[in-house]
């Protein structure tokens, strides 16, 4: 927090000598100083800043933008812009998946602006209103969203808005192989409108932990996401809409395999760590399966939902990184879990006064060797 202040000094004597400009984002983007109290960062490996600036027209908003330096932003520019050609498919062929795309700008060698979309959260945030399980329940995306629609009508666009999009996420995330998906990379507007963000990873090359990979399902379809669908937990007509909705949407893009690995083709050169040689376009070519029929196509896909949904460990990771995060933050509200190790301290627990050893085991790398032991202890 320290650090960012010195720097928000820096920029408000940058606006004081040179009165305003244009943001790297958008030539359309006027402004002429810095919110201090409006500026903050985000708890994630980077530490990605979140940044308002003054519009120049006294009446228009505050213009927010993250700044993120870290990351190789080419990589989220070829993937929006993927996205946004899908999109155009999608609309010429009189589909409208109610896609979200927003600005995003590489401004040198890792770092760059990303436009912050207004009125969303991430699943993260949403779920763990529910407590730190809250990525295993089924309720808290329906809930969030009858929180911010209370209206019925309201509630039934909301949902709409949620299928399309949803669809749309689904089908474009899995083309374009987009890893590391957990709850913080993926938001939900008030409106219903579902988007992925952060796309540090793609064409398959997923974070691994040993030899599993972190991203076991085709893409992240969860329970609680069928639930706004359903309206409950039993499957409804609704559902099956769904599935003919991204099977549509599958097949439109599918069409169009040799844009796609065209358009990449030509990025094999610009040095993007990911996207580097032909195995890499044979990622794309793989999931497209240009030579299935459409019904064929239809069925793999169908096939590809299934899987998704009964992933258990898409939740396992959403959870997994609610801890991280509270670990990351510092938080006091510490979960209780029977399988979580309680930390006792000299203020919560007292001193101790007598520990009686149960059993040690003794483990052993090429260079160290560790005990460790249970125990119990009189306070």
């Amino acid at each position: 927090q320290g650090i960012l202040r010195e720097g928000l000094e820096d920029v408000k004597q940058f606006f004081k000598a040179h009165g305003s400009c244009r943001l790297p984002l958008s030539p359309s983007l006027l402004v002429k100083g810095i919110v201090p109290r409006d500026c903050s960062y985000f708890n994630s490996n980077a530490v990605p800043l979140k940044l308002s600036f003054q519009n120049v027209d006294p009446l228009g908003e505050n213009i927010r933008v993250i700044f993120k330096c870290g990351d190789d932003l080419r990589q989220d520019m070829l993937t929006l812009q993927m996205i946004r050609i899908m999109n155009k498919i999608w609309v010429q062929e009189g589909l409208d998946m109610r896609m979200v795309i927003f600005r995003c700008f590489s401004t040198g060698r890792g770092r760059g602006m990303v436009e912050m979309i207004p009125n969303a959260e991430t699943l993260r945030k949403i779920q763990v209103e529910h407590g730190v399980t809250g990525s295993f329940k089924d309720r808290p995306l329906a809930d969030w969203l009858q929180k911010h629609n209370p209206e019925e009508d309201e509630y039934e666009k909301a949902v709409e808005n949620f299928i399309y999009s949803c669809a749309g996420c689904c089908v474009a995330t899995y083309v374009l192989g987009i890893c590391d998906r957990h709850n913080d990379n993926i938001m939900l507007k008030t409106t219903g409108h579902m988007f992925h963000i952060d796309f540090g990873r793609f064409l398959g090359h997923a974070q691994m932990f040993g030899n599993i990979k972190r991203d076991r399902a085709p893409f992240v379809f969860t329970s609680d996401m069928a639930y706004v669908i359903n309206g409950g937990d039993k499957p409804s007509s609704r559902f099956h809409d769904f599935v003919d909705l991204c099977c549509q949407a599958y097949n439109l893009i599918r069409k169009h395999t040799h844009l796609f690995l065209n358009l990449l083709g030509l990025m094999l050169s610009c040095g993007i760590p990911e996207l580097s040689d032909l195995e890499d376009l044979k990622y794309v070519y793989d999931a497209l399966r240009p030579q299935d029929s459409d019904a064929d196509a239809t069925t793999y896909f169908t096939r590809l939902i299934e899987s998704s949904l009964g992933s258990v460990a898409t939740k396992l990771n959403f959870f997994i990184h609610n801890l991280a995060q509270m670990k990351f933050t510092g938080s006091d509200a510490r979960p209780t879990l029977s399988f979580a190790p309680r930390t006792h301290t000299i203020k919560t627990s007292g001193r101790i006064r007598d520990v009686f050893l149960c059993r040690h085991e003794r483990v052993f790398n090429p260079s160290k060797g560790y005990v460790s032991g249970d125990s119990q202890r009189d306070n």
